[in-house]
């Protein structure tokens, strides 16, 4: 443990504007679930998921957290969904998947069992389970949630953007779209009605984009490439990035932890060395 836990305390706080953030951050490092402070970038654990790794985390209602980890079941590496309730620090496995993602209204469970996205609907009536698409046994697939009954979805290696809304069984592509984004990476901004994602050429440009495709501005950033938006804080119109950085004595990659103020186009740095994996869930308390 010492190692894992010692990784989620090399955290320092280097603040190059004066305006203050709140809230968490909740991310994972290895078999650890942390909770990030923005107030001043300190790190503490939450859980320990024991010998297996937490791969993704989503938000499951205002006060648990939907985690896919991989780990032994019968001696064989399984994906598997987990519950993880934030008051009380409890770990139950809801199901076998990955990419777990939780729709609020009609109360959905969005996740991939390896060879199909799938949704199961629970809602008021009987619960239901509906087949998005089959693809290519253990291919990457990108889900985004774009309103309380639709989401984006993408499945590499085509990368076409597709949407589908759960409470109309509506399912269409997003040809305009998958133009000019990826969904890896790619956050919903609600107050500007579109996908905050990196373009599709060598510009690296993070921009925001219309579900039709249509440009609607950009962030100020002239190389994003060694950047990854990784939460949306709707409540403080800010965002936070990851930037990555090479070490100069062991040319080993870091990671140090940036809030871009939408409003004003500044960014602040953080944290100047802290991994958050590949997504984290925003609480504002």
């Amino acid at each position: 443990m010492s190692s894992v836990f010692g990784l989620l305390l090399i955290s320092g706080c280097e603040p190059d504007e004066t305006r203050e953030y709140w809230g968490n951050l909740y991310f994972a490092a290895g078999s650890y679930l942390g909770q990030l402070d923005l107030r001043d970038g300190s790190v503490s654990v939450l859980a320990n998921v024991g010998d297996a790794y937490i791969r993704e985390i989503d938000a499951f209602g205002e006060d648990q957290l939907l985690l896919t980890v991989l780990g032994p079941v019968n001696r064989k590496d399984t994906f598997r969904l987990m519950q993880f309730k934030l008051d009380t620090l409890g770990l139950v496995t809801l199901r076998n998947g990955r990419h777990g993602r939780y729709l609020p209204v009609p109360e959905a469970l969005i996740f991939d069992d390896g060879a199909h996205l799938r949704v199961r609907v629970y809602g008021d009536g009987p619960m239901e389970e509906l087949t998005i698409i089959r693809h290519r046994f253990g291919s990457r697939v990108h889900v985004l949630q774009v309103s309380e009954t639709r989401f984006l979805y993408s499945v590499d290696p085509e990368s076409a953007i597709h949407s589908f809304d759960v409470d109309t069984r509506e399912s269409r592509a997003l040809p305009g779209l998958s133009k000019e984004c990826q969904l890896d990476g790619a956050l919903w901004i609600e107050v500007r009605d579109a996908v905050l994602c990196k373009r599709e050429d060598e510009s690296q440009i993070y921009g925001f984009f219309g579900l039709d495709g249509t440009a609607r501005g950009a962030l100020a950033i002239p190389d994003a490439g060694p950047y990854r938006a990784m939460a949306y804080l709707a409540d403080q119109d800010a965002l936070v990035l990851t930037e990555a950085w090479n070490t100069l004595v062991s040319d080993s990659v870091r990671y140090a932890i940036w809030i871009y103020d939408l409003a004003s186009d500044r960014m602040m740095r953080l944290v100047e060395d802290q991994y958050l994996g590949p997504s984290v869930v925003y609480r504002s308390h």
